[in-house]
């Protein structure tokens, strides 16, 4: 047979077991408010400091547009594919 023995709440123990659940909870919330400061506070903080950095490194010379689309026109004409209307078939 089985003994089953009733789980015996003093106060001790409740209060225990109390403590025990507002550490846990305690710890549980302050994990999120460190990712959640970590994520929304410090990462914008460094990438704001990274874009003043790129800033700094930009070449301030202007492009001359019609050059670059000239290149541009080229380039989409050198590798645009070519019209195969004179080729004979072999398996006719």
């Amino acid at each position: 047979m089985f003994i089953k023995q009733q789980l015996k709440l003093t106060p001790k123990k409740i209060s225990s077991w109390l403590t025990l659940v507002i550490i846990i909870l305690t710890l549980i919330i302050l994990i999120f408010i460190s990712l959640f400061l970590y994520k929304n506070f410090y990462q914008t903080i460094t990438q704001a400091k990274e874009i003043l950095i790129l800033r700094e490194k930009v070449a301030l010379d202007t492009v001359n547009m019609e050059k670059f689309n000239l290149i541009i026109d080229k380039l989409a004409k050198k590798t645009a594919p070519k019209q195969l209307d004179n080729i004979i078939s072999p398996f006719r």
